[in-house]
């Protein structure tokens, strides 16, 4: 297997964003224009096996919080993932004997389906807090850690109460984004934003609570048709070309990766356009994604981040921000710093 392959942190797989799509669809937005940001119809991404590379989940999410005017969109799709999905790792969480417990598998399994962050478990001073880090090649959407937050936070409250304790393990939650009203409503908790990671902090007591008789052989069933997931999905040419992409943005050539990946270019070419994608349209995806990290953080200068995208001159990479975000990069970095 070839080191693109063998990657993780540039993946996800498709079901977990079915809660967005079920929001987006219940607010009439179209299927087909839906199943067109995926290049996939929706029943393929219902199918447990559907991964995708990161690119297409920060397009998604662009698309998402376009469609339905909401940049909190990922609210209502985490309140929507509570009531609405069940899967292994949902299981897993469930039939935990405690919320330490059931936090040790989410942390363990949640990075390797999601591909946008690692999930730690960090405990210091007393406080307990489930820490989201960055882990992905191109950063989360914004929109993605209310996501996750909420979902895991209904999570966290459900244990409880089915384990008939009625009280509320949620301390506060912090968010790198300013926090608002609406956060504060969906997290039912005390928010801080503007905080170097995201995170949900608990009570530290309520974390080591016994809640349920353990089911060591459940919990070891679940554990295996998890791992036998990751082990039978197989990365398929469109994860190892984006994969490709965001390592060698600045030299990036089609026949070099076939090269690589000891591929025939026509065959190969044929093999990515059945996937529903091209290499140049995959090419200028990673470097727009790409450019709004480079250019949100704000420590390179234009010429450096020009030339990390492999672009030979800086007046090719203002033309594609005129055409990315109908603005020269200065004046995106501009506007994205009063934000």
């Amino acid at each position: 297997m070839s080191t693109f392959a063998a990657q993780s942190a540039n993946a996800f797989y498709a079901a977990t964003v079915l809660p967005v799509i079920e929001e987006l669809l219940a607010r009439g937005v179209a299927q087909d224009a839906i199943e067109a940001q995926f290049h996939k119809k929706l029943s393929d991404l219902r199918t447990p096996f559907m991964r995708l590379p990161l690119v297409v989940s920060r397009s998604f999410w662009a698309f998402a919080v376009e469609q339905s005017g909401d940049r909190l969109i990922g609210l209502a799709a985490g309140q929507r993932f509570v009531s609405t999905t069940r899967n292994g790792v949902t299981y897993l969480f469930d039939v935990a004997v405690s919320l330490e417990s059931a936090c040790d598998h989410f942390a363990r399994f949640f990075s390797r389906f999601s591909g946008h962050f690692n999930v730690q478990i960090v405990r210091e001073n007393g406080d307990v807090q489930l820490r989201l880090v960055e882990r992905g090649a191109l950063r989360a959407a914004a929109p993605v850690a209310d996501f996750i937050l909420v979902s895991l936070c209904g999570m966290l409250r459900r244990k409880l109460l089915t384990s008939g304790i009625k009280l509320d393990p949620i301390v506060g939650v912090a968010l790198t984004t300013a926090g608002s009203d609406e956060h504060q409503r969906a997290f039912n908790a005390p928010v801080l934003g503007q905080q170097p990671n995201a995170a949900i902090h608990l009570d530290a007591q309520l974390f080591g609570t016994l809640l349920t008789p353990r089911q060591s052989a459940l919990e070891d069933t679940l554990v295996e048709v998890l791992e036998q997931t990751l082990r039978n999905s197989e990365p398929t040419l469109l994860e190892q070309v984006s994969d490709y992409l965001i390592d060698n943005l600045a030299t990036a050539d089609w026949k070099q990766f076939c090269a690589t990946q000891h591929l025939l270019e026509r065959t190969a070419a044929r093999r990515l356009k059945a996937l529903g994608w091209g290499f140049a349209e995959l090419l200028d995806d990673c470097r727009r994604y790409r450019a709004e990290d480079l250019l949100r953080v704000g420590e390179l200068e234009l010429v450096e981040v020009s030339d990390r995208l492999g672009y030979s001159d800086v007046q090719g990479f203002n033309r594609a921000c005129l055409r990315w975000f109908g603005c020269a990069p200065g004046v995106y970095r501009t506007r994205w710093g009063r934000c």
